[in-house]
Formats: structure tokens, sequence, C-alpha cells
């Protein structure tokens, strides 16, 4: 949906121009192929902020055209892309989501700023005051869909490396169950998928196409429950 295409020109001085279709504010350049798809990068959320200036609807990506190379933006930007872009959809200016937060002006602002990072959880509480969720490409690997979360469910896998960074031994069970939410462990994945990213929590989340997406992300072991075990274990690496 926002991975934006973008087309390398040489011109009669060294190095190369960069152009995107998609966004025709957008210019940059690069002394070679790899130092153009960089720079890339910080040229694209430059120009993202524009729109944010000139309060504009910031375009989708069109799919490639030969020659043309794709640009993965982060999952923080995508999330920051989408929360904009409802707030255009509804009239909403920075102030008015400041204070259906219940935040400072600077804050606030920081959310729909694209040269500076925020926090996902933030990001995610915005879209949520809203009643919008961010809708995330394929080809976005921090991102795990939720086969049985109903709708758009799913979550960044960050989120959960940062729950089990709180746990000492930064591991967490399984705790997979056909059961309602009062008969899940709290401190299982079943459960943390539940209660913060499906809209049933009476419905089995850890199931194993999920499990087996978490654990391809290099981020995570996953450890098959043993003797003695309730369940198999989720750690971080």
């Amino acid at each position: 949906m926002f991975d934006y295409a973008i087309r390398f020109i040489r011109e009669d001085v060294p190095g190369l121009a960069v152009f995107c279709r998609d966004l025709p504010e957008f210019h940059s350049y690069g002394d070679d192929e790899q130092h153009a798809l960089k720079e890339a990068v910080d040229g694209l959320e430059s120009t993202l902020s524009l729109y944010v200036d000139e309060r504009r609807v910031i375009p989708e990506a069109t799919p490639p055209e030969n020659g043309e190379h794709v640009v993965h933006l982060s999952a923080v930007t995508i999330t920051k892309i989408a929360l904009w872009n409802e707030m255009m959809k509804r009239d909403l200016k920075k102030a008015d989501l400041c204070r259906l937060l219940g935040v400072s002006q600077t804050t606030g602002d920081r959310l729909v700023d694209f040269t500076h990072t925020s926090k996902m959880e933030q990001l995610e509480k915005a879209l949520d005051a809203l009643n919008a969720s961010v809708r995330v490409t394929p080809n976005d690997s921090e991102w795990i869909n939720l086969p049985h979360g109903g709708g758009q469910a799913g979550f960044y896998v960050g989120r959960l490396a940062d729950e089990l960074r709180t746990r000492s031994n930064q591991e967490m069970l399984i705790g997979a169950v056909k059961s309602n939410l009062d008969q899940i462990r709290p401190e299982s994945l079943d459960y943390f998928l539940r209660t913060r990213y499906a809209k049933n929590p009476n419905t089995m989340q850890a199931v194993q196409a999920v499990i087996e997406a978490i654990v391809s992300t290099g981020k995570f072991d996953y450890l098959p429950k043993a003797p003695g075990q309730p369940a198999g274990i989720l750690r971080l690496k």
C-alpha cells in the first residue's frame, strides 16, 4: 500500500537522480544505486512531511514499473501515514487529535511528524481513538496477521518483543487453549494476543500459523512443550 517505487536517472554529472511517480514532490540523489536507495528513505519521509504541512492526503503507492526499485518504509512510518490519512478523512487538525488523546501539542504533533521517531504503542492508541486500524502490506516483515482475530486484526512483532523484555526470563508460555478468556493463563502468549489485538477475546489466537510467523522473524526461539511443562515456550533471542 505504501511501498513506493523509485526510478534512477543518470545525468551528465556523476551519480544518480532519484524520482517517484506517486510522490512527484520527491527528489533525491545518490553516488550509486546502493547510496541512492539509502538516501531515498530519508527523502521519502521528508516528502511525506510536506503533505502534512499542506494538509493533503498521502497517496497510496502504485505497482512498480519496469526499471523501478521499491522502497519499503518502516512500520512506524506506515502507521503514521494511516493516522494522518484518517485525520484528513475526518477533517481533523493536529489540535483536534491532541484534545482527543488528552496529550500535549508537542506530543500530538510528533505522532504525524515523519522526521521524528514515535513509539508504535502511541500510534496504535491514536488509531484506536479514531476507531481505525492500520493496513499493512504483505511485504511488511514486522506485521503478524491474526487469522482468527477478526477484520484486519494483527500486531507488530516489536510489541511482543517489548513485552518479553519486561519479563525477567524474557520468555512466554504459548498457552493456546480453545476456551473462553477466563480459562486462559494470564502470562501466556494466547492471553496477550486475545486481550490486546483480537476483536473477540474468547477466541484462541496463538495458533500454529501465528507461532510460525513469529519465529520466522528471527527474533524469537520456540521451545516445544517438554515433560512437566504446561505448554511450549516462546523466548526472545
